[in-house]
């Protein structure tokens, strides 16, 4: 090989490399700020930057009204000491009563918990013409049934709601509640509250389907015998449901929304390109991508300075509207020319080869799906709602292994399903557990989770 040909080869094995270093370097640099993955996977020493808002010195400021604690009703008061003065500070003991409201201090305990036993004693009789021993049959509904309505919704609480471990929810269950119980009667508590949320879990899934608004999302859940498994969400303002599906594909995106024809905001993940009616693209994982495209060099991440100036103008525009500071027609005249220097911002990104380059062409693919949310104010620019609901599966997710077999997983999504829907609707979520129990063991329908003109006033 002549001299030139081999510095002319060496030459474009320096461009290979440099470009393998660039990408590599991308790669290395890839954190919750530009990108999808979570801020628990930043690199060491990396502080999660909080909104400026957000950024205040802690504890109590100057002037600010007191949160007190509210006293209890009375009715819930067992015990009064009347405490009257005596002496005044100044020594006289010539003291006389006023209309004055006397002064309250409340000290709240929790006695002793006693669990109520309930026992059904069949009596043996002996039958005098055949001599056969016989006794009355317990009533259908307490067949194989060992515990209540209240102790059900005490571990829906636990396994469901707080995510305890089956252990520690059995040492709550034995040592607190004096609940005798095993593991295998807290699996079947959890099959029976599976069977109880059927018709709720059913009922809730086809009243976000009916919403003209629905956000959708998914997270990792292992299933049995180390296999991959996905937790689904789809949820609108008032309700909420999960689905475990084995795949994070088209398919199970289809059989997550079913029949619903509104108003769809998800990522820019691709199981959801079957839909093709009204979508809302999420601008909170946009500006992420913008982000990453800024850390480029050269004209490709100057354009990405650019777009991500513009994502966190165009967000903070939105948020203005939300918090009432911006009319909304105000922000209608101001989003189309907003809405030109983004796409043409993209449009010159995409004549770029490389990683950056094709990442301004997939976004260019869902131009129809940037701005849904300026001609309807109903729908957001961002999937973070739902993104929050979905974090309850996530927690338990890393406290747990997933789960082992199918029943569990049924136990998960309806179990989740009471969960973020009873927060939605500021209901009490132990309250609405023992009503439904009470009801399945009564052979009655359960009550509705979609029956937002019954809400209590407290959350559990």
């Amino acid at each position: 090989m002549d001299k030139d040909a081999y510095i002319k080869q060496l030459e474009e094995e320096i461009i290979q490399l440099k470009k393998r270093i660039e990408e590599l370097e991308r790669l290395l640099g890839m954190n919750s700020r530009n990108s999808s993955k979570p801020p628990s996977t930043n690199p060491p020493g990396m502080s999660v930057v909080l909104p400026k808002r957000r950024r205040k010195k802690r504890g109590a400021r100057k002037g600010h009204e007191p949160h007190l604690r509210e006293l209890l009703p009375q009715e819930f008061v067992k015990k009064h000491f009347h405490l009257k003065p005596e002496i005044c500070t100044c020594g006289s003991k010539n003291l006389e009563e006023t209309s004055e409201e006397p002064l309250r201090h409340q000290v709240v305990d929790i006695p002793p918990i006693e669990p109520q036993v309930t026992e059904y004693v069949q009596h043996i009789y002996r039958c005098k013409d055949c001599g056969e021993l016989i006794y009355q049959s317990l009533p259908d509904g307490l067949k194989r049934k060992h515990f209540g309505p209240g102790t059900l919704s005490v571990v829906g609480i636990l396994t469901g709601v707080l995510n305890t471990s089956k252990r520690k929810a059995l040492a709550m269950l034995n040592e607190v509640f004096l609940v005798p119980m095993s593991l295998g009667g807290l699996s079947n508590c959890e099959a029976q509250l599976t069977d109880v949320l059927e018709q709720p879990y059913n009922e809730a899934a086809e009243h976000v389907r009916e919403q003209d608004v629905g956000h959708a999302d998914e997270t990792g859940w292992p299933r049995g015998n180390k296999q991959k498994g996905w937790l689904w969400a789809f949820c609108c303002a008032t309700a909420a449901f999960f689905m475990v599906h084995a795949n994070r594909n088209q398919q199970a995106a289809r059989k997550l929304i079913g029949g619903f024809a509104g108003k769809l905001v998800t990522d820019r993940y691709n199981a959801y390109n079957f839909y093709t009616l009204i979508r809302q693209i999420c601008w909170a994982h946009l500006k992420r991508d913008f982000k990453a495209i800024s850390e480029a060099k050269g004209t490709i991440g100057k354009i990405g300075e650019d777009l991500h100036g513009l994502a966190k103008k165009i967000l903070k525009l939105r948020k203005r509207v939300r918090d009432g500071t911006l009319q909304w027609e105000t922000f209608q005249r101001r989003m189309p020319e907003l809405q030109k220097r983004v796409e043409s911002l993209l449009k010159a990104g995409a004549n770029f080869d490389g990683k950056m380059g094709g990442k301004c062409r997939e976004i260019l693919k869902h131009k129809k799906y940037l701005w849904t949310f300026v001609q309807d104010q109903r729908v957001e620019p961002t999937n973070n709602f739902a993104e929050r609901i979905v974090r309850q599966g996530v927690l338990w997710r890393k406290s747990s292994f997933g789960t082992q077999s199918e029943r569990g997983a049924r136990y998960v999504e309806r179990i989740l399903t009471v969960c973020a829907t009873c927060r939605l609707q500021g209901r009490s979520i132990i309250e609405y557990l023992r009503d439904a129990c009470r009801c399945h063991l009564d052979g009655i329908p359960a009550p509705s989770l979609v029956n937002t003109g019954h809400h209590l006033a407290k959350s559990a």
